[in-house]
């Protein structure tokens, strides 16, 4: 995205829920305001690195693959995950991103070219591969990718895949083994049904078809005009058509999280926090969006590894003022989780930093000591 498209985000309020949490949100707001000059100077002699946690390291080292967007055959090896899969770019002008590696989802993102991917079969983890509006997904097999403008080529080798492009029956096909295609089959009818965007006609249709770099400026119009008036669900369309509209600035990554949160679509927030905790982990607005990763894991029901997140916030930032809500947030993982040992000794340390806590009987109640 340009700095001519980049989004204005003054108008734009994030939607953390619960009455304390935005009360600190101000608070942490007013505060880094104030404090902006002496934390650049100290992130200019290095002071900042002792907040950096072995927990927050050892991600940015898993994933440091994703910082680095582009893949050609000519210039990389194949790209083999923590799983075991293996991605292959097939053309020279393969772009692609890991946006998402945890143990039940892999999300890869393809801005461009081909790739060729070898899945480890695993029942329990989703392996999808997302190209502007076509999802590709898998549990184990061999395929191949390919963008092309709107649409992607998929042509399956070994096993079964799901292309999806849309909502309902019409909106997706399976393609085994030998299989292949172009999907949505009518990339014309994919494209009117968004408003401002000119469909690409036939040749000699007698029409010429629209620029990428014009398509791309009506996306990238449309997506922000869809923020500015808060229409999430409009917004959350366009982000699902072009990925790319989500941008990588942590701003940008922080609405495409709240356009995926507002428009019921939680899930699809967790890549966009994921990138900004990856990619942007010195930034002073990373703990709000660890609290906020955290948050939207719990409720989607991932108690695990909000826990696990939660604890990474606390110990990656320990002064900041979302660190009291995160430990409560990590003992009530603890729970769902039947952890009552470890939501007893999250309980314990509740006591201990924070005495006279307004939430201590919230904690006890979790950890199962009242």
């Amino acid at each position: 995205m340009s700095e001519h498209d980049r989004l204005e985000l003054r108008g734009l309020k994030l939607d953390w829920s619960p009455l304390h949490t935005e009360q600190a949100l101000a608070r942490v707001q007013g505060r880094l305001l104030r404090r902006k000059r002496g934390l650049q100077a100290a992130i200019a002699s290095g002071a900042l690195l002792s907040l950096i946690s072995i927990g927050v390291l050892s991600v940015r080292n898993q994933d440091e693959r994703a910082s680095t967007a582009v893949t050609t055959p000519g210039a990389r090896a194949p790209l083999k995950l923590g799983d075991g899969s293996v991605l292959i770019a097939t053309s020279e002008a393969t772009e692609l991103r890991v946006v998402e590696e945890t143990p039940s989802r892999v999300q890869v993102e393809l801005a461009r070219g081909a790739v060729r991917c070898q899945v480890t079969p695993n029942p329990e983890r989703a392996f999808v591969v997302q190209t502007g509006a076509v999802s590709v997904t898998v549990v184990g097999t061999e395929f191949v990718v390919e963008r092309r403008g709107p649409s992607a080529w998929v042509s399956v080798t070994r096993g079964k895949v799901r292309v999806s492009w849309g909502d309902g029956e019409a909106g997706h096909a399976f393609v085994s083994a030998g299989e292949s295609g172009l999907y949505p089959p009518e990339k014309s009818a994919a494209l009117a049904s968004e408003p401002g965007i000119v469909p690409a006609q036939p040749s000699g249709a007698g029409v010429d078809e629209p620029a990428p770099a014009e398509l791309a400026r009506q996306a990238s119009q449309r997506y922000r005009s869809h923020v500015a008036r808060r229409d999430y669900s409009g917004a959350f369309a366009a982000l699902s058509h072009d990925p790319a509209l989500a941008g990588d600035s942590v701003e940008e990554l922080l609405v495409a999280a709240d356009v995926a949160r507002l428009s019921n679509h939680p899930a699809h927030a967790v890549p966009y926090l994921q990138r900004i905790l990856r990619e942007h982990a010195r930034d002073e607005r990373a703990p709000m969006a660890a609290f906020t990763l955290g948050r939207t894991l719990s409720g989607l029901g991932r108690a695990r590894e909000a826990m696990s997140t939660f604890a990474s916030m606390r110990s990656t930032w320990p002064a900041s003022p979302f660190g009291e809500d995160a430990l409560v947030r990590q003992t009530e993982a603890a729970a769902k989780l039947g952890d009552r040992g470890a939501a007893a000794r999250l309980a314990e340390q509740y006591d201990r930093e924070y005495p006279k806590g307004r939430r201590r009987a919230e904690v006890r109640r979790y950890a199962g000591l009242e």
